[in-house]
């Protein structure tokens, strides 16, 4: 690590003054650490996949910074009272991108038909679409197109975020033309009406996108997207992406790294200033929340003292929050010390109050438990161990034993899933902006491995509560039941909620417009590049 913080600052100094002379283009440039798997939509279901994707396809609707729902290729709908028929009003306006999969025409106009198909594919059993899942609060049967530019979306129930799930890629419109044309190479030959039409991809090598000519959005009189293209690159050595981006050779990076934190932050967070003339930090509350999940059935199996309560609601006040996440997250997180579910979304519906360090609490509570001294073992990937090597030392001092374990992330995953574990760590990131988006980790029907819970927490007040809050009411209702089935997570002492975090963007100089939001959304068709 010593030996890469020189060698970083010699490249630093010797190609800091020439950064800028890199040939003039129009080309966006980023790289993906991550492999990107599929171009299809429907297999949207990572990061790295719905980047690239949502640049090619889009969506009924879709989230502003602010998070608001605002319409795409919907113009306006309207929902019925009893929240069950949602009412679509389409452009008339928006063309897939020109293939020969449309013959001679070599395009045709996007229907509201296109929708039908479109969600049809991510419940056909042979494509095994991992969002399948978003289907399930649509009545497939009744759910019809009018006409061209009217489409009739029936629920099985009211789902108050409906319109923010539609904004996944999971439902983007796809032709039917294209897939019956390109098969199962539909993937690699994509055919959408997104500001970016696909160009040429060779795996782990570089993806290019180009400019798509008759894209329907205009700002300002003027037609979207300013770029000519984008170009992605698959580096998986993070060292030389940073490289590669103080060169000038990609135009942001994404996330920072904790061994690159002190390169570019101080402890406040803030953008170093030897690096302000040449980058911009851009940054937004994320809907990722890292917690500590607890499996108490197993803790129970195991006779641990996990198993109690009062020695999990110790383990939660034995370490100091706002500490962690200074020194090993430079300041660029939110402690956690509300519920589970990020303040960002929680702040303007309840106010709760969560756990903060407090060695008196943890003493009167440890004297409520036998066998405080057994050893706890908890299960972290590498990237992770700094957080719970911070934990296991500040509870220690209050007489609570951890060991950590660590695995590579794909052995943790199936640990945590298959409930061989009773301490983990772990993380979720919203699907879509609702709180009901995470509150659904504990809801007993969704018990893992079949559901994202973890914890096995099963709690009949908390599941009653859940399904009460897909009833058609006024936000305010919504937000109280929402606060109670946090009270009750927190009371019972769950999961260790550690901290909210942070989108953070490292951006050159050259680039305007690019739009940041709390999900994380990619969104190119507004950047400028000098």
């Amino acid at each position: 690590m010593l030996y890469f913080k020189y060698f970083f600052l010699l490249v630093f100094l010797i190609f800091t003054s020439c950064l800028y002379k890199n040939s003039h283009d129009n080309i966006f440039r980023y790289n993906e650490t991550s492999s990107i798997t599929s171009l299809d939509p429907i297999f949207s279901n990572n990061q790295a996949n719905i980047w690239a994707s949502s640049q090619i396809f889009s969506t009924l609707t879709f989230l502003d910074d602010s998070l608001d729902v605002q319409p795409l290729v919907a113009k306006k709908w309207q929902i019925s009272d009893d929240g069950l028929l949602y009412t679509f009003l389409l452009r008339n306006d928006i063309y897939y991108h020109r293939s020969i999969c449309f013959g001679s025409d070599s395009t045709r106009l996007l229907v509201a038909s296109d929708f039908i198909y479109s969600i049809s594919r991510l419940v056909d059993e042979k494509n095994l679409s991992p969002g399948a899942w978003v289907t399930d609060y649509i009545n497939l049967e009744k759910t019809n197109a009018i006409n061209d530019t009217v489409l009739e979306i029936h629920l099985n129930k009211p789902f108050p975020g409906f319109l923010g799930l539609l904004s996944m890629n999971y439902f983007a419109f796809v032709p039917y033309e294209a897939v019956n044309y390109f098969g199962s190479n539909f993937s690699y030959n994509p055919i959408g009406t997104g500001p970016f039409c696909f160009k040429y991809w060779k795996l782990n090598d570089k993806l290019i996108l180009s400019n798509n000519a008759h894209y329907f959005e205009y700002k300002n009189g003027v037609q979207l997207p300013y770029l000519d293209g984008v170009s992605i690159s698959f580096i998986t050595q993070k060292e030389s992406v940073f490289m590669n981006f103080i060169l000038g050779n990609f135009d942001f990076v994404s996330g920072l790294d904790n061994n690159f934190q002190d390169e570019f932050l101080d402890d406040r967070g803030q953008l170093l200033q030897k690096h302000k003339y040449n980058f911009q930090l851009v940054t937004s509350p994320y809907l990722n929340t890292e917690y500590l999940g607890i499996n108490i059935p197993k803790a129970q199996l195991e006779s641990s003292p996990l198993a109690m309560r009062e020695f999990r609601r110790a383990l939660n006040y034995s370490f100091d929050r706002f500490e962690m996440a200074k020194y090993l997250r430079n300041g660029m997180v939110m402690p956690a010390h509300k519920g589970f579910v990020p303040k960002v979304l929680s702040n303007n519906c309840y106010d709760i109050q969560g756990f903060f360090y407090n060695t008196d609490s943890v003493r009167q509570l440890l004297n409520k438990v036998n066998n405080t001294q057994k050893i706890i073992k908890l299960h972290t990937t590498q990237d992770y161990l700094d957080i719970c090597e911070f934990i296991q030392y500040s509870a220690a001092k209050s007489g609570i034993n951890i060991e950590i374990e660590i695995s590579s992330p794909a052995i943790h995953r199936k640990l945590v899933s298959s409930s061989d574990v009773s301490l983990f760590r772990a993380s979720w990131i919203g699907d879509y902006p609702d709180p009901e988006n995470f509150l659904a980790l504990f809801y007993s029907k969704n018990k893992s491995p079949f559901g994202p819970n973890y914890t096995h927490f099963s709690n009949i007040l908390y599941d009653s509560l859940y399904e009460a809050s897909f009833e058609k009411m006024d936000l305010d209702k919504r937000c109280n039941l929402f606060k109670k089935m946090e009270q009750i997570l927190i009371d019972e002492a769950v999961i260790v909620p550690l901290y909210y975090d942070y989108v953070v963007r490292l951006v050159s100089k050259k680039i305007d417009g690019m739009s940041i939001n709390s999900m994380n959304t990619l969104s190119l068709k507004h950047v400028q590049k000098e």
